[in-house]
């Protein structure tokens, strides 16, 4: 599978780039795709990457691109976790996750775990992204909660797959032309916010 995605990102690339005023729809796409519960498996992560490197080149615009993959995201989890709610008493007969109990229990240990957070946690952990989002709607959880988790954590995925290196750089020098004291606020505000969120998420469904 590796390989076959490393063959597939040179000329995948190059197809965007040939089509750059369609990169933004491509990447919503792949996006939503790889939030999808089950269907996630079908979108190598390197593919993402492949694109963003388009955008570190300056070949194509990195905002325009975060803005496609951050809605791409968030509707690809809120699809799954509709579809979990809407059909829960059938989610688990289905073949696939039948001949995998072992990915279906942890799925549910996650939850037993994590609660909402689950959601939040899971766009960063491939194996747990298969299933959670539908699992949150089979089990319940909140929806104003599993939105909260769902778009924050997109808001983060997207550019850590789309331009991790590119972005960090840039964080790292306007983080520099801050004054201490701006910088210390920054941080203490983003802890808070932090706290703030957490706690929300870690109250029962």
């Amino acid at each position: 599978m590796e390989s076959f995605a490393q063959d597939l990102v040179a000329p995948f690339t190059a197809f965007v780039e040939a089509n750059a005023r369609f990169a933004g729809p491509i990447v919503f796409v792949l996006c939503l795709v790889k939030s999808l519960a089950i269907v996630t498996l079908l979108v190598p992560t390197v593919v993402l990457l492949g694109i963003g490197g388009l955008a570190a080149a300056g070949i194509l615009d990195l905002t325009t691109l975060l803005a496609w993959g951050f809605f791409g995201a968030g509707i690809g989890y809120w699809i799954s976790y509709w579809v979990g709610w809407r059909y829960a008493e059938h989610i688990e007969t289905i073949g696939w996750l039948q001949r995998r109990p072992a990915l279906v229990a942890r799925g549910h240990r996650f939850f037993e775990r994590w609660g909402p957070l689950a959601v939040f946690f899971s766009r960063f952990v491939g194996p747990a992204r298969v299933v959670v989002p539908l699992f949150a709607g089979t089990l319940g959880v909140r929806p104003g909660a599993f939105h909260l988790a769902s778009w924050l954590s997109a808001a983060l995925w997207v550019p850590a797959v789309l331009a991790p290196t590119t972005i960090g750089t840039w964080l790292a020098v306007e983080l520099q032309q801050l004054s201490p004291a701006l910088r210390n606020s920054i941080l203490i505000l983003t802890v808070a916010a932090v706290i703030v969120v957490l706690r929300r998420l870690r109250r029962p469904s």
